[in-house]
């Protein structure tokens, strides 16, 4: 039986492109490198889920001109540190990680890249390519604070994508690891 996803579930996915697309024609137009990453990225992939802002994926280099966007479509809400930010039409909490940060603990955990070197060009927008969503989630479910919400993005992906058990095999020992436990629990049955 195939299963049909909700009005109201449809509505926010156009709801939500409609932001992404804005987002990223500010972006690009200001001449920001970037790629979408967290629960839109998620979306991508087959295991859509509300979201409450867009995380984004900024390189570092870039970090002033999102300081200096033009205020009319955006507002920096984290005081000068270019994390957190509001966008105006269609109305959305956008938050940034940029390059060299590390996911989880910020020591321990990957450390964030190049946007164009872990991006797939979705509908024209740049979004976190499913090998690296699934290898930050791992290790944010690893070194975060008890992440478990990325542990089950990760167990629904590996479902939902049919990925096989060798997919992780270059993956760093500790997130190929938790893969490994988590695509056994996906495949027990």
């Amino acid at each position: 039986m195939k299963r049909h996803k909700s009005q109201f579930m449809e509505t926010y996915i156009s709801e939500l492109w409609v932001a992404l697309k804005a987002i990223a024609t500010l972006l690009k137009s200001n001449g920001i490198r970037f790629t979408i990453i967290g629960g839109a990225a998620r979306n991508q992939y087959g295991y859509s889920k509300i979201t409450e802002d867009v995380d984004l994926l900024i390189d570092r280099d870039d970090k002033e001109k999102m300081l200096n966007l033009p205020i009319g479509f955006i507002r920096e809400l984290s005081h000068k540190r270019g994390k957190v930010f509001s966008f105006h039409n269609p109305k959305t909490k956008v938050e940034v990680i940029y390059t060299g940060e590390i996911s989880g603990d910020g020591v321990n955990g990957l450390k964030y890249v190049d946007p164009a070197k872990v991006s797939n060009n979705i509908k024209g927008i740049p979004f976190l390519a499913l090998k690296y969503l699934i290898m930050y989630k791992l290790s944010s479910g690893i070194y975060g604070k008890a992440r478990f919400k990325d542990f089950d993005d990760v167990y629904e992906l590996i479902r939902i994508n049919k990925l096989p058990e060798n997919y992780a095999k270059d993956f760093r020992k500790d997130l190929y690891n938790k893969y490994i436990e988590l695509w056994s629990l996906v495949n027990e049955n």
